[in-house]
């Protein structure tokens, strides 16, 4: 039987608005009623999935910032990662020099040099507030110590800086499109795949009794894990392709697990 339900947030569990269906939190509830444990993988910082579980009503685990900081339910940490400090340092740099709009996170919060246009028209967007450095050429590395950067704008523009920085440092990072408008930026070797099998591990649970949804290209490496995987429809064709199925919401995945007999 199913042990473990892992869910991505952005595009999956929340809708627009960091909305998320009724229909979602009662099957996430029916689950939890089975249990079923919560796991919540997602690119967001781990605040901001402590505010998700308050939504849903639940004490889950949690995945944050695509596999550098693991929490178990009980609030142990598992696993945690971040830049070392001349790879942040030449990062910032590099992101600087392409002249586009980028976050710097740690473990607790999420920085920005200024409040520009396009940061100020998403900010609502997140769970906490946003703090604003101008000193980062001096505090990454020292007051600072990023976990993540994100490069934000349009699609065109993040991929090609991504690519540029790439040419540089591709020995130290990995990278993802985690939505349309974002390059998540994170050390070499981390990934929701890795956080999510360093926490089943600590669990003692079988991969084959894990499912799990996403619908961006930083959640294939954990719909790789098991044969309980789903995509979520308006996902990129690279990505549904990882996946056993392709669902339009998280409860329609949860009731086919249920019409498998999985719970």
């Amino acid at each position: 039987m199913l042990k473990l339900f892992a869910s991505d947030l952005d595009g999956t569990l929340l809708q627009e608005n960091n909305h998320i269906l009724a229909e979602d939190k009662r099957a996430l509830n029916e689950l939890a009623e089975h249990q079923v444990e919560l796991a919540i993988a997602t690119g967001r910082a781990d605040n901001e999935i402590k505010e998700i579980y308050k939504l849903v009503k639940q004490i889950g685990h949690r995945i944050s910032q695509n596999g550098s900081f693991v929490y178990n339910k009980q609030n142990e940490i598992i696993h945690t990662s971040v830049f070392p400090n001349e790879v942040s340092k030449i990062l910032y740099e590099l992101i600087e020099e392409e002249q586009v709009d980028y976050l710097v996170s740690t473990a607790d919060d999420i920085f920005i040099k200024e409040l520009t246009p396009f940061m100020k028209k998403f900010e609502h967007l997140f769970f906490i507030p946003l703090k604003i450095e101008n000193n980062f050429s001096f505090e990454i590395g020292q007051s600072i110590l990023p976990s993540k950067f994100m490069i934000v704008g349009e699609t065109e523009k993040i991929v090609f800086v991504q690519t540029a920085i790439h040419k540089r440092l591709d020995v130290a990072i990995d990278s993802y499109l985690s939505d349309k408008r974002c390059v998540d930026v994170v050390p070499k070797g981390i990934n929701k795949g890795m956080g999510l099998t360093k926490l089943i591990k600590t669990l003692a649970i079988q991969p084959e009794k894990i499912a799990v949804i996403g619908d961006s290209f930083n959640d294939i490496s954990m719909l790789q894990m098991t044969p309980h995987s789903y995509a979520i429809s308006s996902a990129h064709p690279d990505v549904k392709k990882h996946a056993s199925k392709v669902v339009d919401y998280v409860h329609e995945a949860i009731s086919d697990l249920k019409r498998q007999e999985l719970y």
